[in-house]
C-alpha cells in the first residue's frame, strides 16, 4: 500500500467525524429518547386510570358502537405523534406548528373513524383494523402536512413513509393491545407505538438527508 493509500484513508476517517455529522447522529438520538420517554408515560398513564378506561370505553361501546372510543384513541396517538414531529421538523414549519398538529389529529380521527366502523361490521382482525386504521392515520395527516412543510420536492417520500411505517406499527400495535379489557396490554401496546414511531422516524431521516429538520 503507498503512502497516497494511507493519507486518502486519514481524510476519509476525518469526514466520517465532522461535528455535524455527530452533532446528527446526537439529535436522531435525542429525538428517539423523546418518543420513549412518550411511550413510558402513556403506558404509565393507562395503568394509573385502567378503571376509568376501561369502563369508560365499556360504556361507549354498549351505547354507540365502536367508532366514537376508536375516534379519541387513534386521535389521542396521532396528536402525541404529530405533536413530537412537530417539535422535530419545527426549523421547516415554524408558525404553522400547530396546524401541522391539527393535520395529525385530523388523520387520527379518521382513522378511528373507519377503524370503528370495521369494527361495529364485526370486522375484528386485529392486524387488518390495525393496517387499515394506520394507513389512513399516517396518509390524511402526511397528505395535510406536507402543505406546510415546505418541501414539496420529497412530499411523496414523506406520504409514503407514513402509511407504510404507520400501517405496520399500528397493525402490531393492535395485535398486541387487541383486547380492550387488558389493561397491560393496551399499555404495552401505546409504549410500543410511541417508540416504533420514533425508530420509524430515524430510519425516514437517515434515508432522506436532503431534508433539514433542525
Amino acid at each position: 500500500m503507498s503512502k497516497y493509500d494511507d493519507e486518502f484513508k486519514n481524510v476519509k476517517k476525518g469526514l466520517n467525524n465532522l461535528p455535524g455529522e455527530n452533532t446528527a447522529q446526537k439529535a436522531k438520538v435525542n429525538f428517539l429518547a423523546i418518543f420513549a420517554v412518550a411511550g413510558v408515560a402513556l403506558a404509565i398513564l393507562i395503568l394509573a386510570f385502567q378503571d376509568l378506561i376501561l369502563g369508560t370505553g365499556s360504556n361507549m361501546i354498549n351505547e354507540s358502537g365502536y367508532i366514537f372510543g376508536q375516534v379519541i384513541i387513534n386521535g389521542v396517538l396521532a396528536l402525541v405523534i404529530g405533536s413530537i414531529q412537530a417539535w422535530i421538523f419545527r426549523a421547516n414549519i415554524k408558525a404553522r406548528t400547530y396546524v401541522f398538529i391539527g393535520f395529525a389529529l385530523l388523520g387520527g380521527a379518521i382513522a378511528g373513524l373507519f377503524g370503528g366502523m370495521l369494527l361495529d361490521a364485526e370486522i375484528k382482525n386485529s392486524i387488518i383494523v390495525g393496517a387499515v386504521t394506520g394507513a389512513f392515520a399516517g396518509g390524511v395527516s402526511s397528505v395535510a402536512q406536507n402543505n406546510v412543510m415546505g418541501n414539496k420536492k420529497y412530499g411523496s417520500k414523506w406520504l409514503t413513509y407514513s402509511v407504510i411505517s404507520w400501517s405496520i406499527i399500528f397493525a402490531i400495535g393492535w395485535t398486541i393491545g387487541w383486547d380492550p379489557t387488558n389493561a397491560l396490554g393496551l399499555a404495552i401496546a401505546a409504549g410500543f407505538l410511541m417508540i416504533a414511531s420514533g425508530i420509524s422516524l430515524i430510519v425516514f431521516l437517515n434515508n432522506t438527508p436532503q431534508i433539514e429538520f433542525s
